[in-house]
């Protein structure tokens, strides 16, 4: 398990360095929050309240929370990624912590330390064991705390949606298999190939529900959408906010008990 963190450690600290240049960094250095509408109806007013943002990447959700009110920490398993982090805090003039780290490891130094716990885009194919993630979420939260996260849907990724005519059916659903790949098309500069060896799990919607109530939490809401919400970039593959016939991306919030 280790030499394949490791090697994505290695692939998302080359592509923080092409992120710090092609996010919307100038929206976020002029005040703006980059949270889309849909996200922030859901977590509701974060004014006051401890926030934890796991796989942070360059921080720029970190800090569009930090600008809507949260006290925020941002983690990453990214050396690299979380001294650009670090960098655009200190650009903007925000009181942010961040700090690397596995999300796979124990947070016994934060344990019961926040309000919500909030987790966003594409995060659950780079997590090895869902299970142990849904525990150290259980641990990082207050009681009756949040959790939020929002993904792109299981189903979309069993889909070819390279035609802009029809989706087909490309990979079966169910499948186990870690997936290995040799080289990452940056997802935010189209032209930009990463080479070197990369991992992904996939996980249905029935094992990520399972997950959570499995550690004690009540789920609250589970919400899927027939279209992308993306808050840092702009997605080259599809059209944002175009409406598809099957679900693109989804939401769920659960809570932990009292």
């Amino acid at each position: 398990m280790e030499p394949m963190l490791r090697a994505n450690r290695q692939i998302w600290g080359r592509l923080a360095k092409s992120h710090y240049q092609t996010y919307h960094i100038d929206t976020l250095l002029s005040g703006k929050s980059l949270i889309n509408e849909v996200i922030r109806a859901e977590v509701g007013d974060v004014t006051g309240k401890r926030l934890i943002h796991l796989l942070c990447h360059i921080g720029m959700d970190t800090l569009s929370w930090k600008l809507l009110g949260a006290e925020v920490t941002g983690l990453d398993i990214s050396p690299t990624a979380i001294r650009l982090a670090r960098r655009l805090a200190r650009r903007m003039g925000l009181d942010a912590t961040f700090l690397v780290s596995d999300v796979m490891q124990p947070m016994d130094r934060l344990q019961g330390h926040f309000d919500i716990v909030f987790a966003s885009t594409g995060v659950l194919c780079w997590l090895p064991d869902l299970g142990r993630f849904a525990s150290n979420v259980c641990q990082l939260l207050k009681p009756g705390g949040l959790f939020y996260l929002h993904d792109g849907h299981p189903v979309r990724y069993m889909l070819d949606v390279s035609s802009q005519d029809e989706a087909v059916v490309k990979d079966d659903y169910f499948h186990k298999q870690v997936e290995e790949y040799g080289e990452f098309t940056d997802y935010a500069q189209k032209d930009l190939k990463v080479h070197g060896k990369f991992y992904e799990w996939n996980w249905t919607l029935g094992e990520v529900v399972t997950a959570f109530c499995s550690h004690g939490m009540e789920i609250e809401s589970l919400h899927e959408f027939p279209q992308y919400f993306y808050s840092g970039y702009d997605a080259w593959d599809v059209v944002e906010n175009r409406k598809e016939l099957y679900p693109c991306t989804f939401s769920l919030k659960a809570v932990t008990k009292y």
